[in-house]
């Protein structure tokens, strides 16, 4: 009985120094620069790649970076295909009752990519059957739509690159995006759409992601992002990453940026 005491003690010691060096996977959606994307030579880069890595740092653990679509992040969560998402992932009640939330690391906003012809001209337009919104599924402008727009007409994409176009094709009214994004295509397809920066109601800031029960990690996660904010390591990635796009999204929306 002395020797299988010891044996399953020394058993669990093994165990949770596994668990705590083993790599630390974080997925990310590799399509949205400046924040997640893939540099010349394939690697993953950005902001939330950064991110990523300091937090590493924090937990003691190397950092893989499993890139994955959007829709599919939170069931790789859930099948323990990665341990965290860091993917501009925007907290919502609708997802917190499927993954835990750290503090928002963010602020954030949503608003709209508007055709130029569109009668939408501010949130309040939105929850109208005459009113198309074109999402990428799974994203928080999606989720928005379905709570605040429920008798809006929707039509979902994979990319949303692909609901942009419907946009400026005239066979969406508006979609609903991040201000960086919106700003970014409305400069793609300047005669054709046009930009709503009146910030859409209800929305929280960008959060990291785990499963449920893990309070000990959710605590270290939030003690990073604290410190994050106040010894530097946030300013590092912002000037290292998104100094230019911040500058150029200030001057050209008149919108604080949101990181």
């Amino acid at each position: 009985m002395k020797k299988l005491l010891i044996f399953l003690i020394v058993l669990s010691i093994s165990l949770v120094s596994y668990a705590e060096t083993k790599p630390f996977i974080v997925g990310m959606e590799l399509e949205y620069p400046p924040f997640e994307t893939i540099d010349e030579n394939g690697n993953p880069t950005g902001a939330s790649v950064a991110i990523a890595e300091a937090l590493g740092k924090k937990l003691g653990r190397e950092v893989v970076i499993e890139n994955t679509s959007y829709p599919g992040l939170i069931p790789a969560l859930y099948s323990g295909k990665i341990d965290a998402i860091i993917s501009s992932m925007t907290i919502n009640e609708e997802r917190a009752r499927r993954v835990d939330f750290s503090d928002p690391y963010t602020t954030a906003q949503l608003v709209m990519l508007a055709h130029k012809d569109s009668e939408v001209m501010s949130p309040a337009d939105l929850n109208n059957p005459k009113v198309v919104i074109a999402n990428k599924t799974g994203t928080i402008g999606a989720l928005w739509a379905r709570t605040y727009a429920p008798k809006a007409r929707v039509r979902n994409f994979d990319k949303e690159s692909q609901g942009v176009l419907d946009v400026a094709q005239g066979k969406s009214d508006v979609i609903i995006y991040d201000p960086l994004a919106v700003a970014r295509y409305h400069a793609k397809y300047p005669d054709t759409t046009r930009t709503i920066m009146e910030p859409l109601p209800n929305v929280n800031g960008w959060g990291i992601a785990i499963r449920k029960g893990q309070p000990e990690l959710l605590e270290k996660i939030n003690q990073f992002i604290a410190e994050a904010k106040v010894d530097g390591t946030f300013d590092r990635i912002r000037d290292t990453y998104l100094k230019e796009k911040a500058e150029e999204f200030e001057k050209e929306t008149g919108l604080k940026f949101f990181f």
